[in-house]
């Protein structure tokens, strides 16, 4: 009897030391290379991978390391980057979609301005036809001012220094360049303007072709 007391005298403590069966075990090896085991973290375990093991030493869970500066700044750029590519394409599809609205917008108004591409060409020149009159008569215009200023600087060139009309014949020729300087921008203007027709016939048949004639085929 007093065998066995002394038995279990021995094994209380044993008892007690054994964890229980859902508390965790840690296992890690130091910098020695010797490996230790304990039912709490390793005092270094927050910058290390740990292996959480339970109490008959399977392993439960791997908590990997925390990463490191360098790989934080490298996840922080790969973030930015997918961020600044997500922005790109959102950017690329609303601007695909805007151009969208343009050629169907452009479409329509082709198509209620226009039945066909002679017909584009016909506009374009009943304009220049318009355009060219009225540069014609501006150049016939400035070609009789041009006849009035010779007739007037020879008057001048007779008339005597002392004569009365000499003051007069002076303000009518500065008057006479005057009105040739502005029939020469009219000129220049109509000039452009033709070369503005010509371009915009050449965007709508352009613009034709591309969207309108493809729909109606």
């Amino acid at each position: 009897m007093r065998q066995t007391i002394r038995r279990l005298a021995l094994l209380l403590p044993l008892i007690f030391l054994v964890p229980p069966l859902d508390a965790r075990i840690y296992r890690w090896v130091d910098d020695g290379g010797i490996v230790h085991y304990s039912t709490t973290p390793p005092p270094a375990a927050s910058q290390r991978e740990m292996r959480v093991l339970d109490a008959q030493g399977l392993e439960r869970q791997v908590r990997p390391a925390p990463p490191t500066a360098e790989e934080r700044a490298r996840d922080a750029e790969a973030r930015e980057r997918q961020k600044q590519e997500a922005l790109q394409r959102k950017e690329e599809r609303a601007r695909h979609q805007a151009e969208v609205v343009a050629r169907e917008a452009r479409a329509r108004q082709l198509h209620r301005a226009y039945a066909s591409v002679d017909e584009i060409l016909e506009q374009r020149d009943r304009r220049l036809t318009m355009v060219e009159n009225t540069l014609l008569l501006s150049r016939d215009q400035e070609a009789t001012l041009r006849r009035e200023r010779e007739r007037i600087a020879a008057q001048i060139e007779r008339a005597p220094a002392d004569s009365g009309d000499l003051q007069r014949y002076r303000s009518e020729l500065a008057d006479l360049n005057q009105r040739i300087e502005r029939e020469q921008l009219f000129q220049q203007r109509q000039q452009e303007a033709m070369n503005a027709i010509r371009g915009h016939a050449e965007t709508d048949i352009r613009d034709f072709e591309r969207f309108v004639v493809p729909n109606r085929n």
